[in-house]
């Protein structure tokens, strides 16, 4: 497997974008990408907070099968921490978040809220997950589901994808997909970075390729 990552801050805020690529050998790898919630104080600690969690169980208890388990449990651990150290720093935080492992080019995946998976198959493009989002009014959103310390609805998705040599997975954040979502699969990773030039919101790409 190949992979290729990039993040690129906002012209505004600091970065509340956080990632982890973990080798687990033989059982593959984990992905985590989590966007701290910017009406929430403290994103980047949340997001930091909900990337280590994630990547460090996953490396822990991660033996080749159970994979929705295994995935679940991450996810509820990542809640868990993240009350720990909202209570900690008397503040209220939260990170969507995207968690893929991959083994034999078989793809296993969470998430909740709008952090994205895609994968390519024979020049086609396909968004795997669904965002957990809301129209408020006003042409306003928000999420419905994040990491934030409150426990997790116990409908938490699961998806399997099976894959193969020539596919591409991609897993980013809205900062990136709302302005180059037409580019994965068309263009690079290193060539949609070049192009970003300061975004108004963090934007942040793991690409894996398997030539």
């Amino acid at each position: 497997m190949k992979v290729k990552s990039f993040s690129i801050s906002s012209k505004r805020y600091p970065n509340e974008d956080k990632m982890a690529i973990q080798n687990m050998g033989i059982y593959g790898i984990a992905i985590v990408l989590a966007d701290g919630m910017g009406g929430l104080s403290l994103g980047n600690l949340a997001a930091d907070v909900v990337t280590n969690t994630v990547a460090d169980y996953l490396m822990k208890n991660y033996e080749g099968y159970a994979e929705k388990e295994v995935l679940h449990k991450a996810l509820e651990r990542a809640d868990q921490e993240v009350r720990r150290v909202s209570i900690e720093k008397k503040s209220n935080m939260g990170a969507a978040v995207a968690v893929a492992i991959i083994i034999d080019y078989e793809l296993y995946c969470t998430w909740q809220g709008n952090v994205r998976i895609y994968a390519q198959h024979e020049g086609k493009t396909e968004l795997l997950t669904t965002d957990h989002m809301a129209n408020i009014g006003y042409g306003r959103t928000a999420l419905t589901r994040c990491i934030k310390g409150s426990g997790l609805r116990d409908d938490v998705p699961f998806l399997y994808h099976k894959l193969s040599e020539d596919d591409t997975v991609f897993v980013c954040t809205d900062g990136l997909y709302k302005v180059a979502e037409k580019n994965l699969g068309v263009l690079s990773a290193d060539e949609i970075s070049r192009k970003l030039n300061d975004p108004e919101d963090d934007a942040s790409l793991i690409e894996v390729s398997f030539k």
